[in-house]
C-alpha cells in the first residue's frame, strides 16, 4: 500500500483532530468511517468519542499518510493539552479535566461537547477548533460572539462525523462538515449572539495562560502553572452554577465539562475580571457572590488540594474562623434574662445569644454559677 495519499490536507490552526481526519477523509474521495477501518483500525467503534481515542501510534499513521510533521499532528490531539489545561487525565475512563466531556456511547446524544462559532464556519475552509472542547471557552474572540453547542434547528449535538453514516429511516447523509448531522441544517445559520466585551477579554487572557503554560501573580515573583488556574476556574463555575443555576442544571451532577453552554457562559459573566487586579477583582467577585472560604476549600472533593498559592494569597483576607462572644457580652446577656425573668439555663442562654453549643457561653456560664454558689 502507498503509504502516501494522493491528497495530503495540513491541519488549520488549533484544528481538532476529528476535525482533520474529515477533511483528509472527504479530500481523498472517502467517509470517515472507510478512511478509519481501512487506515486508522484502533479508532474503529470509537467514533462517538474520537478526539478522546487518539494515541501515539494513530497519530504516527496519519503524519505518514498525509505529509505532516509529528508535531503539528499531535497538537490536533486533546493530549496536547496536558501539563497545561490539565495536569495529567483522571484515572476514571480517561477524562480530562475542562475538556467537555462525551459520556459514554449510549448517553453520546445527550451530551453538547462540540461548540462552533457560525461565523468561523462561514469561513471559505471550515473546520471545528480544538479550544472549543474547553469547557471554560463559551466566545469566539475573533468575532466577539458566543458559542453554540448544539444545532439551532433541532437542537441535537453537534457530531460532523455522524454526517457519514446512514440516519433512521434515511439514505447515507454525506452531509458537509458545516451541517447538522440528524437535520441537516447548516449550522453557519445559527444565530449570531453578541459576547460581553468583559468575557471576550477574559477568554483572550486564559488563552494566553494555557498557551505560555503559566501565569505570574500581580506584585509577586511567583509563577502559577497554567492548569493550576484553570482548575481554580473551573471549580468556581461549578459554585456559582450551584448558587445560582441549579434549578436549570438537567444533568444528575454539577460538573462544567458536562454542563449547556447557557449555563457556563453566565457562570462566566458571573466570574468576569476574576484575575484581573489580583487579587482585587477575585476579593470582589467572591463577596458579590457570597462565596465563602469554605467552599473554595470543597476543591479537594474533587481529588484536586486547593492549590497552595491560592490558599496563601486568599486565606488571609478571607478566612475567618468562628469565634464565641467575650465574657463581657456573655454576662450581659445573663444579667438581660435575669432582669427579665426568662429562665436561665446553658441552652436558653446559647438560644437567646443566637448560638447553638458555644464554648465561650459555657466556660462564662460556669463562672457565673460558680460564683454564684460561693456567694450563697
Amino acid at each position: 500500500m502507498n503509504r502516501v495519499l494522493p491528497v495530503h490536507p495540513q491541519p488549520m490552526p488549533d484544528e481538532l483532530f476529528s476535525s482533520w481526519v474529515y477533511r483528509a477523509a472527504r479530500a481523498n474521495g472517502q467517509n470517515v468511517f472507510s478512511f478509519c477501518h481501512l487506515l486508522l483500525p484502533e479508532l474503529n467503534r470509537r467514533y462517538y468519542d474520537i478526539d478522546n481515542s487518539v494515541n501515539n501510534e494513530v497519530l504516527r499513521t496519519l503524519s505518514l499518510l498525509l505529509r505532516t510533521p509529528y508535531q503539528n499532528a499531535w497538537e490536533t490531539s486533546l493530549d496536547s493539552y496536558a501539563g497545561l489545561l490539565y495536569s495529567m487525565p483522571t484515572p476514571k475512563a480517561q477524562r480530562k479535566t475542562c475538556i467537555l466531556q462525551t459520556g459514554i456511547k449510549k448517553n453520546s446524544d445527550k451530551r453538547f461537547c462540540l461548540q462552533y462559532c457560525p461565523s468561523c464556519l462561514a469561513e471559505q475552509k471550515p473546520y471545528y477548533k480544538k479550544a472549543w472542547r474547553i469547557s471554560f471557552i463559551t466566545v469566539c474572540t475573533k468575532h466577539a460572539c458566543q458559542l453554540h453547542d448544539r444545532c439551532p434547528q433541532c437542537l441535537k449535538p453537534v457530531k460532523p462525523l455522524l454526517n457519514d453514516i446512514r440516519q433512521p429511516h434515511k439514505k447515507p447523509f454525506l452531509g458537509d462538515i458545516t451541517q447538522c448531522y440528524h437535520c441537516g441544517c447548516q449550522l453557519t445559520e445559527a444565530p449570531i449572539l453578541s459576547a460581553k466585551k468583559g468575557v471576550v477579554i477574559d477568554t483572550l487572557f486564559y488563552k494566553a495562560v494555557l498557551k505560555a503554560g503559566y501565569w505570574q501573580l500581580a506584585f509577586s515573583l511567583a509563577w502559577i502553572y497554567s492548569f493550576s488556574v484553570f482548575l481554580v476556574l473551573r471549580h468556581l463555575i461549578r459554585v456559582v452554577a450551584q448558587k445560582k443555576y441549579k434549578k436549570e442544571i438537567t444533568t444528575r451532577s454539577i460538573d462544567p465539562d458536562i454542563m449547556e453552554h447557557q449555563i457556563r457562559y453566565r457562570c462566566m459573566c458571573k466570574l468576569t475580571g476574576l484575575f484581573r487586579d489580583w487579587p482585587l477583582n477575585f476579593l470582589d467577585i467572591l463577596q458579590s457572590l457570597d462565596i465563602r472560604y469554605s467552599e473554595l476549600t470543597s476543591i479537594t472533593r474533587q481529588r484536586n488540594p486547593l492549590p497552595f498559592w491560592l490558599d496563601k494569597e486568599i486565606k488571609p483576607l478571607i478566612f475567618n474562623p468562628n469565634s464565641g462572644p467575650s465574657a463581657e457580652s456573655v454576662e450581659a446577656a445573663i444579667t438581660c434574662m435575669q432582669a427579665s425573668g426568662k429562665k436561665l439555663s446553658l441552652l436558653q442562654l446559647n438560644k437567646f445569644m443566637g448560638y447553638a453549643d458555644s464554648m465561650s457561653i459555657k466556660n462564662v456560664f460556669k463562672q457565673q454559677i460558680a460564683k454564684f454558689n460561693r456567694n450563697f
